[in-house]
């Protein structure tokens, strides 16, 4: 498939498969596809697709454009907490990426990021502001946020007595586990406070930003590398995908709450 042929543009979005001269497409995630160029292994090309996925399962129905939203916005955190930590990512503009065809600069441009290839950390950093979906499930069940002790009497979106940290394992189906536990899966201790308080940073950044554009954070999740000796993020960056965003004016106690969309937030940074 040419890039002439790939539906990025159609009303049916663009599904992801795309064959580039020169590169394999090695891996196909829920949402994005992964390429290298033959012979190198430290880069690699994370193209963000429109196909829809919920609870581990992907849509046959794509959203057109939804690829090109999830790289503008990780693209414009990124940006934003810069001075806190580094990214894996080197650019989201298809021009700059070596080896490239020009033929499908058009077609990626703005879905997709061409980043370094870092260790992952075998951890997902999950970090809740509100009690909702799995984690109140978990209170309903047992009283607790796993580890973490809470008050009793807590409903559906009740705000937590503060952020807490709920690790969880890279699996098919992620499980649970505690902070020492997370802490041995890193594996080095010193990483692990470097990787919890970043966490932190980042999230009250995060919520505070948010705010402002009247959308509560309510939960997220981070995924850090190791890169040159030094701890990054890596993935997506506080995306839909990746976190539970609420209208701040319409918060509803007891009950699930709708999902929060603004258009004055986030400035696409990846089209050029």
């Amino acid at each position: 498939m040419d890039a002439q042929q790939t539906p990025v543009n159609s009303a049916a979005g663009y599904p992801g498969g795309m064959q580039i001269p020169g590169w394999e497409l090695f891996y196909k995630g829920k949402v994005r596809d992964l390429y290298r160029k033959h012979g190198d292994a430290k880069q690699m090309l994370m193209v963000a697709t429109d196909r829809l996925s919920a609870f581990d399962v992907v849509m046959n129905e794509t959203v057109p454009d939804r690829g090109r939203v999830l790289t503008h916005i990780t693209e414009y955190w990124l940006e934003q907490v810069a001075d806190t930590i580094g990214a894996a990512r080197i650019s989201c503009d298809p021009a700059e990426v070596p080896g490239l065809p020009e033929e499908f600069h058009d077609v990626l441009r703005g879905r997709c990021t061409w980043t370094y290839v870092a260790d992952r950390v075998n951890v997902e950093i999950v970090l809740r502001a509100y009690l909702a979906g799995s984690g109140f499930r978990e209170y309903q069940a047992t009283g607790r946020l796993w580890e973490h002790e809470l008050p009793a009497a807590l409903q559906n979106s009740s705000k937590l007595p503060s952020v807490l940290h709920t690790p969880t394992t890279k699996a098919e189906v992620d499980e649970p586990i505690t902070w020492a536990q997370a802490t041995e899966l890193i594996g080095d201790p010193k990483e692990a406070d470097v990787i919890h308080e970043v966490a932190s940073r980042l999230f009250e950044t995060a919520a505070a930003r948010s705010a402002e554009a009247g959308v509560l954070l309510a939960d997220t999740k981070f995924e850090f590398g190791r890169l040159n000796g030094q701890i990054v993020l890596i993935d997506e960056v506080l995306t839909p995908d990746s976190s539970r965003y609420w209208p701040a004016d319409s918060i509803v106690p007891g009950q699930e709450q709708s999902i929060a969309w603004t258009r004055k937030s986030y400035a696409p940074t990846c089209v050029r």
